[in-house]
């Protein structure tokens, strides 16, 4: 069905365009017939007349198109109108927090993951004069703490921002247990030569003892300040090895993925999505061969396990 409801739009897409095309034809024709021919007005008025019939199928549409725009328009008016609790917002800047219930949110980017963790719903945060609104939650977690969170679906441009909000009293507290939870290790090694675990997530157990320290300061360096960062396409070719993990805090509300790509001593690295500067992987590269070795030995394993 999918596919006749495309096939049909796009007929229709082009009798649009070659009935405006044959319609701009006759304006023209009609045009230089009713300035030089005198004698020839009437088939200039009949070519205009012509040419405004094979505009209908592009008036219909657009006709159309803002009666379909104006329901939808008034049916999320009415919509916001019916939630009970509204948070009123200015466009932009609630992006660096607002006021709810009381409280100063602010951001939190270290938690800057998407809503697979248990959500309850609130009510809405509405753009100041517009129909436009977020969903607003509170985020069922283990840290003690309120965590909200606001369900912003699309990004455009490679902007990412954290959605992820917490009481500005309680920030550093909220920080402060997750940086010390204990972290559960996934990986997915994408060039491993066997196809029974390519490209499928492995839980591994990596005790990550001194490295969870170095994790966890390698994310602060990259989450703490994205405001000259943008997400980006990870597919990278040209290198031997490429391997993903992901640690994740019991309550998973604390996710961080890093994507790493690897040639000799070469190593390039992504962090949710963001390109990590060079100087920052220089850094943590020991850790992170270290990291990549022990999950590639895990790995090995389950395989010939697999294969028994």
């Amino acid at each position: 069905m999918a596919g006749i409801s495309i096939l049909l739009a796009n007929l229709w897409l082009g009798i649009i365009l070659i009935s405006t095309l044959i319609a701009f034809v006759f304006f023209i024709v009609s045009f230089i017939l009713f300035l030089k021919k005198k004698k020839k007005q009437r088939i200039a008025i009949v070519l205009a007349v012509l040419g405004f019939v094979f505009l209908l199928p592009l008036g219909m549409t657009l006709t159309a198109g803002l009666i379909f725009s104006g329901k939808e328009n008034a049916e999320r008016r009415q919509y916001i109108e019916s939630i009970e609790n509204k948070i009123y917002v200015q466009e932009d800047e609630w992006k660096k927090g607002f006021t709810y219930d009381g409280k100063e949110l602010v951001p939190v980017n270290l938690l800057m993951n998407d809503d697979r963790f248990e959500l309850v719903y609130l009510g809405a945060l509405v753009i100041e004069k517009s129909d436009r609104y977020y969903s607003f939650y509170q985020v069922e977690n283990d840290s003690g703490y309120e965590i909200y969170y606001v369900k912003v679906t699309t990004f455009v441009g490679g902007e990412y921002y954290s959605r992820t909000f917490v009481n500005q009293n309680d920030y550093d507290a909220v920080v402060d247990y997750y940086d010390n939870s204990e972290l559960a290790v996934s990986a997915l090694w994408t060039t491993m030569p066997d196809n029974i675990l390519n490209r499928t997530w492995k839980r591994l157990q990596i005790e990550l003892e001194d490295r969870h320290d170095e994790l966890l300061a390698l994310s602060h360096e990259v989450l703490d300040d994205i405001s000259d960062k943008k997400v980006c396409n990870t597919s990278r070719r040209g290198y031997d090895e490429n391997i993903f993990f992901r640690f994740q805090s019991g309550d998973g509300v604390y996710r961080v993925e890093l994507c790493i790509y690897t040639s000799s001593e070469e190593m390039v690295l992504f962090l949710n999505e963001y390109k990590v500067e060079s100087e920052i992987v220089e850094k943590y590269k020991d850790m992170l061969f270290a990291l990549i070795q022990d999950a590639q030995t895990q790995l090995w394993q389950i395989a010939q396990e697999s294969a028994d």
